[in-house]
């Protein structure tokens, strides 16, 4: 069929899925999945899945309609909310709650002018204080102009009377206000706006003792929202903890920031930001802000010059010795090791040890974690172990192996790699590579952080194509299922542009 279809004006979820399944019957399709995919794509949508988006938006009643905006509002997931507004742009008018996910400042003026205790009773289908609808919205993201409207919505919220450090709890987790700004939103005018009408930047838990306003911030590419935080007063326990979090992210300018506002370093921020290979730079910054050069003395783990020597990285090794680190920690298989990384197969094979294959085996799961394809390779040719570091005796068996790990971030070409080394496509413990692509490709928002507070839609889905394109190639297995209770396999594949 070429022609495109036209939905009805009551078009009925019901009857296509009963297409479907008549199609399948009459063996158009091998499978239910592709029939309904066949007929997203006859009706002008890429998936299954957002045609029924639009259906449910085209057949809601109003009140389900403002509920479903809210809730994916304040999701990571907003298709739904923006396929409500397209079909009924009023909708951000029905109520205090949608005003707020939405920045309708006028109809949030509306309701709140008359009836200033509205901005601060708790209102809509999440039963939240106004202020932290308007917070939480991922709709400003990416969207300045609407991001402008919420930080609009916030400041008439505030001027009558509104709690700045309004919050709630999601599991332990307390959920602030700061939270949304700095944390999801990354909007360091709203954050400040905050600040300024008296939110506090501690928001730690009576269970979790850090925060998740700056921990969370520092995942964010503008280091002005921690800064501002830091200033303001967190406690100084958390923002050494989110130092660490901070050096997960190629991000100099936020080490910088925390170095030059209070951050106090211990000896593993200088062993991690050496084993994670940020540079001289970063690694100048904690030796200047007081991190122990030679890492921690009760520490059976190589020292931080141990760790550069092994990566082969002269520049960051050669700032730690004219700092005056210990160089007698160094060892012959520290030197081979770099030697051998640095210079491929012109150097001399690293020895096979106990000690060296845990060296390999960790340095492969740092290197799999940046996508170094080339070093990834270099560590196998060595001897690293292409499934991950060996189960110890009572230990379970790691939940990602590194190649799963690869394929999650999208890493196409250390993907490659670890399976024309003997890397199996089925994981022992259930899963499989491609199967790891299409999860991440909904949830992986940053590959060098693991997932952050964005949204399903600023995922790079082209390095995910190439991924599982490289996988196939190679002889992987699509599944026939993912075990996350998601979007279907072939309705991830078909975002991808590879189902059909």
């Amino acid at each position: 069929m070429s022609d495109r279809r036209s939905l009805p004006d009551r078009p009925s979820l019901r009857h296509l899925r009963d297409e479907a399944k008549r199609r399948r019957r009459e063996g158009e399709f091998p499978a239910l999945s592709l029939a309904q995919l066949a007929i997203a794509r006859e009706y002008g949508f890429a998936s299954w899945s957002r045609l029924k988006l639009h259906i449910d938006a085209l057949t809601l009643d109003s009140a389900e309609r403002a509920e479903g905006l809210v809730r994916s509002a304040c999701s990571s997931n907003v298709r739904r909310a923006r396929a409500l507004l397209e079909v009924d742009p009023g909708l951000a008018e029905h109520d205090l709650a949608c005003a707020c996910v939405t920045g309708d400042v006028a109809t949030v003026v509306r309701l709140v002018g008359p009836a200033p205790q509205q901005a601060s009773a708790p209102t809509g289908p999440l039963g939240r204080a106004p202020i932290l609808y308007a917070c939480f919205s991922r709709l400003g993201r990416g969207d300045p102009e609407r991001a402008a409207s919420l930080r609009e919505v916030v400041r008439v919220l505030l001027d009558a009377g509104a709690d700045p450090d309004a919050r709630f709890m999601h599991d332990d987790w307390v959920q602030s206000t700061l939270y949304g700004a700095a944390g999801i939103a990354g909007d360091a005018e709203l954050t400040a706006l905050l600040l300024e009408a008296g939110a506090d930047p501690d928001d730690r838990g009576p269970v979790h003792r850090v925060g998740e306003a700056l921990y969370h911030a520092c995942e964010q590419p503008d280091p002005e929202c921690a800064r501002l935080l830091i200033d303001a007063g967190t406690d100084a326990a958390t923002v050494t903890h989110c130092l660490g979090r901070a050096l997960n992210f190629p991000n100099t300018a936020m080490i910088r920031m925390f170095c030059e506002h209070g951050a106090d370093p211990g000896p593993h921020h200088l062993t991690q930001a050496v084993w994670c290979r940020r540079g001289v730079e970063t690694v100048e910054l904690l030796l200047d802000a007081g991190s122990p050069i030679d890492g921690d003395p009760d520490s059976e783990e190589p020292s931080p010059l141990q760790v550069a020597e092994r990566w082969g990285d002269e520049d960051v090794a050669a700032l730690l010795r004219a700092r005056g680190a210990d160089a007698g920690r160094v060892t012959a298989a520290d030197r081979t090791l770099g030697a051998w990384l640095s210079h491929g197969d012109g150097g001399a094979a690293p020895d096979s040890s106990r000690e060296q294959r845990r060296a390999l085996d960790q340095m492969l799961e740092m290197a799999v974690d940046r996508g170094e394809a080339g070093t990834v390779r270099r560590l196998l040719d060595a001897g690293a172990g292409v499934t991950g570091s060996p189960v110890e005796e009572g230990e379970e068996s790691p939940e990602f192996t590194p190649l799963g790990i690869a394929a999650w971030r999208g890493y196409a070409d250390v993907a490659a790699e670890l399976v024309r080394h003997g890397a199996s496509t089925e994981f022992p413990g259930g899963g499989s590579a491609i199967g790891a692509a299409l999860h991440g490709s909904r949830h992986c928002q940053d590959p060098q952080g693991g997932p952050t507070m964005g949204t399903i839609d600023e995922v790079e889905l082209g390095r995910y194509r190439t991924t599982v394109r490289t996988l196939l190639a190679l002889g992987a297995q699509v599944p026939d299922h993912l075990e996350d209770g998601g979007p279907s396999v072939t309705t991830l594949l078909a975002e991808l542009g590879l189902a059909g």
